[in-house]
């Protein structure tokens, strides 16, 4: 299968990882200028630092090709880093807009996971919008730590190039919720969204207390995403396995009833 060049609206990134094939880089999830769902790996981490970064909801253009992973999951692709360019920050800057954002992801809004696993079984759909019917807690696996660095710190390599050090954080945040497709049955998933991984390893320093990090983070993720916005996920499937977890949280202000 040949390159292609797309034009992709980027709405989530998971938490980077470090590979030993492909050095520090991130899942990265978009729309499509056909608002089809797509999956770009690896990405390397220097366009997710630094001024000229790529922001979740800027618009890049990129050269891509099916990617035929473990589980054939429909959306995956590879990507020509060196192909990457940003062509639009206009839902970013000055400010979020969020009318525009929701045109791109609410078409995409399902209210099941019994949906997402339908499609999968389908044709291997393997992200997707989730509404939650109601999110209960953020909960946590363990006690939390406070990282020394609020900033990323460098590697400079032999050709000169800044690499950025990934901080490995611990997947310790969970989400309990209920769906459409449960009644009362809780769903209990771990989320791997870049925003509260980043949050939990800045804030550290500025609270210097794990109690009350605690308390910030559950105060963000958790009470104003549900209070006054409405908290949707953005699921994925594992690449080595089938099971959802959440990517990516999107958060459109609550429209007034």
């Amino acid at each position: 299968m040949n390159w292609e060049k797309k034009k992709i609206a980027v709405v989530t990134k998971a938490y980077p990882e470090y590979s030993t094939r492909h050095g520090s880089v991130a899942c990265t999830a978009g729309i499509t200028k056909d608002g089809e769902w797509i999956r770009l790996y690896p990405i390397d981490m220097r366009y997710f630092v630094g001024y000229d970064k790529i922001s979740k909801f800027d618009i890049i253009e990129a050269e891509c090709k099916k990617d035929r992973d473990k589980l054939s999951r429909k959306e995956s692709y590879k990507v020509r880093p060196d192909s990457i360019r940003i062509v639009d920050k206009s839902l970013t800057k000055p400010k979020a807009d969020w009318v525009k954002r929701n045109k791109i992801l609410l078409p995409h809004k399902i209210t099941s996971l019994d949906v997402l696993q339908e499609q999968y079984s389908k044709d291997k759909t393997s992200l997707g919008l989730l509404n939650p019917k109601k999110v209960i807690d953020l909960i946590k696996t363990q006690d939390l730590e406070i990282f020394e660095e609020e900033s990323w710190s460098f590697t400079v390599n032999l050709d000169g190039v800044k690499i950025p050090n990934v901080h490995k954080i611990p997947h310790i945040f969970k989400y309990k919720f209920i769906c459409d497709c449960c009644g009362k049955s809780e769903h209990i998933m771990q989320c791997e969204d870049w925003e509260i991984f980043e949050s939990y390893r800045r804030w550290g320093p500025k609270y210097n207390d794990p109690e009350l990090l605690w308390e910030k983070i559950q105060e963000r993720f958790f009470t104003w995403m549900t209070k006054d916005r409405d908290l949707n996920f953005i699921m994925g499937m594992h690449s080595q396995y089938p099971t959802w977890f959440i990517i990516g949280l999107y958060y459109p202000p609550k429209e007034d009833k």
